[in-house]
This record gives C-alpha cells, sequence and structure tokens, in this order.
C-alpha cells in the first residue's frame, strides 16, 4: 500500500486547480463580463444617438430646402405679376369688373406652384424721379402717368412650405390711354406696355 505525506497532497491539489481561478478571488470572478456589457451599452447609446443627430440634420435641410424653393416661387411669380403683359390683364380685369376686385393666377415653375393676386389700385402721376427728359412734352409736362398696383404673390414646396411676398408697383402709360384719369381720353385696351417700376418689396 503506497503512503502519500501530506504535504506532497498539497502539492498536487494545487496543481489541479483551473489555471484561470489561479490567483483570482472569489469576489473578483465575472468582472471583465460585467465591463464588457457596460462598453456595450455605451458604445450603443452612442450610435443611436449619432443616428438621431443625422437624422435631425437631414431634416432640418430638407425643410430649409423647401423653404427656399418656395420663396424662389414667390419671388419668380412677382417678377411674373409685374410684367407689363400681366399688369395690363389686372388692370382690364378691374376695370371690367369693378375696383375693388383683385386678378388672381396660378402658375407652376418647375415642380412647385405660385398664386399670385393683382390688386389695381389706382392712377395718378409717377413716382418722384422716374421720368426722363423724353418723357415731357413740348410744354414740359409729363407725358407719362402711372397705373399703381398692389400684387401678393405665394410660393408653395413640398412638406407644406409657403412663403409670401408682396410688393407695390406702378407702370408708365400715357396720360391719354388711362380710363377714369382726369382728362383721359383713351380705351382701357390700350393701357398697356411702358416701364414698370417697383416701390416696395418685402417678404411676409
Amino acid at each position: 500500500m503506497v503512503q502519500v505525506k501530506r504535504g506532497e497532497m498539497q502539492r498536487i491539489s494545487s496543481r489541479d486547480k483551473a489555471p484561470a481561478a489561479a490567483g483570482i478571488p472569489e469576489n473578483e470572478r465575472g468582472v471583465a463580463l460585467v465591463l464588457a456589457l457596460v462598453m456595450l451599452a455605451l458604445l450603443t447609446i452612442l450610435g443611436v444617438w449619432a443616428i438621431d443627430t443625422a437624422s435631425s440634420d437631414l431634416s432640418i435641410a430638407g425643410n430649409f430646402r423647401n423653404a427656399q424653393k418656395a420663396f424662389y416661387s414667390a419671388d419668380a411669380a412677382l417678377a411674373y405679376a409685374a410684367n407689363p403683359d400681366t399688369l395690363r390683364k389686372a388692370y382690364l380685369y378691374s376695370v371690367a369688373t369693378g375696383s375693388t376686385t383683385v386678378w388672381s393666377q396660378v402658375i407652376s415653375i418647375g415642380t412647385v406652384t405660385a398664386n399670385i393676386k393683382v390688386n389695381y389700385l389706382g392712377s395718378g402721376p409717377l413716382p418722384a424721379g422716374s421720368l426722363c427728359a423724353g418723357d415731357l412734352d413740348v410744354n414740359g409736362n409729363p407725358r407719362f402717368h402711372g397705373l399703381y398696383f398692389a400684387v401678393n404673390t405665394e410660393g408653395n414646396a413640398a412638406n407644406n412650405a409657403v412663403a409670401a411676398v408682396e410688393a407695390a408697383v406702378v407702370q408708365a402709360v400715357e396720360e391719354d390711354v388711362i380710363v377714369g384719369y382726369s382728362g383721359g381720353t383713351g380705351t382701357s385696351d390700350t393701357a398697356a406696355g411702358g416701364r414698370v417700376f417697383l416701390l416696395y418689396w418685402r417678404q411676409l
């Protein structure tokens, strides 16, 4: 019968322990797993925050782009409304239907639309400084007077983006073709052409 001394048994027992557990206190086992889970949670939170921030930036950029499109369409519609031919239509419409009637039209500008409203306000002398030497008759009196209009335009774009612009314009016409003006002798269908002056412009 082989006898083993107590000291030799203790040495054999120490060699049989698992290498991973050797030297690690019982209360510290699993710390690496906890740290890994914490780091994974932090990385997940950072990833979600980054995605949310990118989505918000894209949404803001898209809204800004649509707002710009709406504004540019409103501004382009103003240029269309201030055209002498358009002002002539508004003037004739106002004369035919009554001075308080507003002429309106919807136009397409690329992929967006714009609403135009032109209100004929009346006639009168041209603004100071708008007359040239050739605008006077042989007696030195102005040959031109003005037809005054209030113009409102509204541009529309995607995601219900809306931009509005208002302006006041005056169209220079010869005095004898202004219907309703004191001393006027012309007819309404000849009240057209001439220069157009922008009195004021603003975005609403």
